[in-house]
């Protein structure tokens, strides 16, 4: 049996990354420490949150892990994330 012939492409749209607030429970910790006025907002919620977030064990999940996840674990609590959240959207859209 042949394999199918495709036709090529006629027309290609790059894929772009759409803009969104930046929240606790959607957001990767690592875009949120990319991002220095998110990571200020956190910190100032959370100010051993950095010491915490540099255990060996928990640096190859910073892009999948959101800081809404670390609740489970007691490194942060719901009321602190939630005045995170409400600083977090006044920084607006972001890509």
């Amino acid at each position: 049996m042949d394999a199918p012939i495709y036709p090529p492409a006629t027309r290609f749209v790059q894929p772009e990354i759409q803009a969104e607030y930046l929240s606790t429970a959607k957001t990767p910790i690592a875009r949120l420490k990319a991002n220095p006025a998110a990571w200020a907002i956190i910190l100032k919620q959370f100010p051993n949150l950095a010491a915490q977030l540099g255990s060996d064990m928990l640096k190859p999940h910073l892009g999948n892990f959101s800081l809404r996840s670390l609740t489970t674990f007691g490194i942060v609590n719901t009321e602190g994330l939630d005045a995170a959240d409400i600083q977090l959207r006044t920084l607006g859209e972001v890509k």
